[in-house]
């Protein structure tokens, strides 16, 4: 049974087939020379008439031929034995004719089939070799068992022997030079399955010959008839047995080789067992793949028995691709065509025989899938490999979609569809990469400030054309390398290298000078508005010395250095913990506040406010305190404003009025006249049912509604008063007082202030605490308290802390006083406290209610 080394070669070579084949061919025809010598030397042990040698030779050769190009194909416990068939012949040939002609058209017919396949002189030789040492160890061991003297059953036993041990030697030497090429399966079972083979075949041909000669008389065609019946059932039986086969096989194949372009990559390696699967599956020398999209070729991959070839790109107007192009397949052979264009194209790849299908998807063509040249069997390639190339490149245009289908949903998910530059998600994964191999750098975060206003004013169009400007203007001062986000809004984000503060800080610059330019659309120049946050990162921790974080912290922290930029009236920051520790404390504010709404943290403190005239107690502030169990006291300044941008100001308004109103409604029980004021935000204003809800709590508290004051600054009336002042009358006329906070302070002032339904004014602490040094300050309040007076108004003056302001509010007839001079703001207990130590109760004979006076 003869193998042929040039059938397939390991991955992982230890040696290659060049430098093996040479040694192994010399090793194996000097084993060879020694076993044909001995018979060489002996003669002939069968006469035969030249005619008989002559016929009897062409017969054997056309038996060695037809074994070496039809090879059986055999299933065994799920492995497929390919059978050349060469024993069958060599059985005939040593027990009818001589054994050097044996050996001679043995060696002949292998030499023909290995010549019209175009294989290589090293393969020629290192196959030859193979055949003569397996004949000459059958030939050696028939001579050494046997002789022309010898009964026929002798004889057969010896070519039995002789022909087991050639397969024997055959399968030795083709296992060992699989080894020494690169790995390959055991070679006791490679052995085993060759002896298995052999076996079969002799007995075939034992029996066969035995039925042959089995005429009685001789001349009887019976015994011929009998095996040429035979043989055509037997051929019958494994042509149908063959073509099961081949189809199990066939859509075993298919179905392993979608599996495998279904999961393939972009990667080479991927492609690589791809080609490797095409090669293997049409037993071709080599498998080529073009991609490219139309004419144009973009890249090339080749594969052979070496593994990969530097293939060159074909020429756009190659007569082979062409032609696949043309006719949707091209199979050309050298010796089946004329057509000296194609002639020229297979000698440019150095082939005599070339499939190329086109990878078809829809009406257009990804590329081409091509082989070259069949292995093991003598021939060209047929129709059906013809059509099993086209399966497989219909399976591979569909992995080539898949992977474009892939490309483009991920560029869709790391990309902004509006400028086309990377994403939040895109820019995590380069910050990733960047902090994993150790790079670092920083995150500059670039916000316009003037989407909004082009989107109202000039449309969302000209929104979306600001967007791609500012990103080509970033991308233009930046370069194509450096990654550039948008994240959201007018907001771009970039990834810059490792650099020192200051020159994040230059660069910054930079960047402002860049994008702070006027955008002009369509004629019409909008001036933005930069603001830049930085946060910087290393692979392990950032320049700060903080622990290394994601980058959604890291853009968080770029977007509080924009924050804190904001807030000190900056245009660019760069992230400091502190900031952090604000934003943390506030977040903790707001996702806490309803707890201790609950577990009444939230508390009211008083802070009284006095008649300068009489010196009496004419009423109270009600003051917000929170008592945070980590924080301590927490002052309104700090946590309303937060709460009041999530929409809960209105519970704490509500909260707060519930304490107010029941505490009023105590001290009027105990004939205490004592007003309560409590501040309103905007929110509150903005509110449709805002007035309803007071008039429900006190309702519920049943307090006097003229006990009840609420605080108002200008600034809160002025964000909407076409909305606000309604709510201001309805309040008003339900007898609640109303009193202008901090005024003198805000935008508006006097244009409104006759407007506002309101009962007092308070001026505020600045201008009455430096009255006393300032002499405009001083002119202020004094112009203050007569406008109120000439209004009819109260005024209050806030933040009172010295007698001399004091002395001085009272020359002016300001009507009450509020501050430290007074007393400070009180929880409930210390204030009953002060009430009963400062104060002195007045019986007022014309009202059932005492008056508090303060004690000198």
């Amino acid at each position: 049974m003869t193998t042929e080394a040039s059938v397939q070669e390991k991955p992982r070579p230890r040696y290659t087939g060049h430098q093996i084949f040479p040694v192994v061919a010399s090793i194996v025809f000097a084993i060879s020379a020694l076993l044909w010598w001995p018979v060489l030397v002996a003669g002939p042990t069968v006469d035969r008439t030249s005619t008989q040698l002559l016929v009897g030779g062409s017969i054997l050769l056309l038996a060695f031929l037809a074994g070496e190009l039809f090879p059986l194909q055999i299933e065994v416990r799920r492995e497929t034995l390919l059978v050349s068939g060469s024993e069958l012949p060599m059985v005939l040939g040593l027990l009818l004719l001589p054994a050097w002609l044996v050996g001679v058209t043995h060696a002949a017919a292998g030499l023909l089939v290995f010549l019209v396949r175009k294989d290589s002189g090293r393969n020629i030789a290192v196959n030859l070799s193979f055949i003569t040492v397996e004949t000459g160890t059958a030939a050696a061991v028939v001579l050494a068992l046997s002789d022309p003297g010898s009964p026929k059953g002798m004889q057969y036993l010896a070519v039995a022997i002789g022909v087991m041990a050639g397969a024997l030697m055959s399968a030795v030497s083709v296992g060992l030079t699989y080894r020494l090429i690169g790995p390959a399966e055991p070679l006791a079972r490679s052995i085993g399955r060759a002896m298995l083979a052999a076996a079969a075949i002799v007995t075939f041909a034992l029996v066969g010959l035995s039925v042959w000669q089995s005429s009685n008389p001789p001349e009887s065609l019976l015994g011929p008839l009998l095996c040429v019946v035979l043989a055509a059932v037997l051929g019958v039986l494994y042509r149908i047995y063959f073509l099961f086969l081949r189809q199990h096989a066939d859509l075993t194949r298919m179905y392993t080789f979608g599996r495998q372009v279904t999961g393939v990559g972009s990667s080479t390696a991927d492609w690589r067992g791809v080609l490797e699967e095409v090669r293997d599956q049409l037993n071709a020398e080599v498998a080529v793949l073009r991609l490219g999209d139309g004419d144009r070729e973009q890249r090339t991959l080749a594969i052979g028995p070496d593994g990969l070839l530097d293939e060159p790109a074909a020429a756009l107007d190659d007569p082979l691709l062409a032609l696949a192009r043309m006719t949707g397949r091209a199979k050309v052979s050298s010796d089946r065509t004329t057509d000296r264009t194609l002639l020229a194209a297979l000698n440019s790849r150095n082939a005599w025989d070339v499939l190329v299908v086109p990878l078809r998807s829809g009406d257009r063509d990804r590329g081409f899938l091509e082989v070259r040249d069949r292995l093991s069997r003598w021939g060209r390639f047929r129709d059906e490999d013809v059509q099993l190339l086209e399966t497989l490149a219909g399976h591979v245009a569909t992995a080539l979609d898949n992977l474009r289908l892939l490309d483009t949903l991920r560029h869709e998910a790391y990309h902004d569809a509006v400028t086309g530059l990377r994403n939040r998600l895109g820019l995590n994964v380069e910050v990733q990469a960047s902090m994993a191999d150790g790079r670092g750098g920083a995150i500059i975060l670039v916000e316009l400030n003037v989407l909004s206003q082009v989107n109202n004013a000039l449309g969302h169009d000209r929104g979306e054309r600001l967007l791609r400007m500012g990103g080509d203007r970033l991308v233009g001062l930046l370069g194509p390398d450096r990654p550039v986000a948008r994240i959201e809004g007018d907001r771009f984000a970039i990834l810059v290298a490792a650099q020192s503060e200051s020159d994040l800080i230059a660069f910054g610059g930079e960047i402002l000078t860049t994008v702070g330019k006027a955008f002009s659309l369509d004629g019409i120049e909008v001036d933005p508005q930069p603001v830049i946050g930085i946060a910087a990162i290393t692979a392990t921790a950032d320049v700060l010395g903080d622990v290394a974080v994601d980058p959604g912290t890291l853009l968080q922290r770029a977007e509080m250095a924009i924050l804190a930029a904001r807030a000190r009236e900056d245009t660019l920051q760069i992230y400091r913990p502190s900031m952090g520790e604000v934003y943390r404390r506030r977040f903790q504010l707001v996702t806490q506040f309803r707890q201790a709404i609950e577990q009444g943290r939230i508390v009211v403190h008083y802070q009284p406010k006095v008649n300068l005239a009489e010196r009496e107690l004419v009423g109270v502030e009600a003051l917000v305190r929170w008592m945070h169990p980590e924080f301590g006291l927490v002052s309104p300044a700090e946590f309303v404003e937060a709460i009041e941008a999530t929409g809960s100001i209105d519970i704490l308004l509500e909260h707060v009025l519930d304490i107010v109103l029941r505490q009023l409604g105590q001290w009027t029980a105990r004939g205490i006249r004592i007003t309560g004021a409590v501040n309103l935000s905007v929110r509150n204003l903005l509110s449709d049912d805002f007035a309803a809800k007071v008039a429900e709590a006190l309702r519920r508290s049943h307090v006097p509604p003229e006990l009840l004051t609420f605080e108002i600054t200008e600034s809160s009336v002025m964000a909407d008063p076409e909305h606000s002042l309604p709510v201001l009358r309805r309040l008003h006329g339900m007898g609640i007082g109303l009193s202008v906070d901090d005024f003198g302070t805000g935008y508006s002032s006097l244009a409104y202030l006759r407007r506002l339904p309101i009962d007092e004014i308070k001026i505020d602490r600045s201008f009455v605490q430096g009255m006393g040094t300032d002499l405009g300050d001083l002119a202020i309040v004094r112009a203050i308290v007569d406008l109120g007076h000439s209004l009819g108004l109260r005024v209050v003056a806030e933040g009172v802390e010295e007698e001399a302001a004091r002395d001085a509010l009272r020359e002016m007839r300001c009507d009450q006083a509020q501050g430290f001079l007074i007393s400070r703001p009180m929880p409930l207990d210390r204030f009953e406290a002060w009430l009963a130590s400062r104060t002195v109760t007045i019986h007022d004979p014309t009202s059932p209610m005492h008056v508090l006076r303060m004690m000198s």
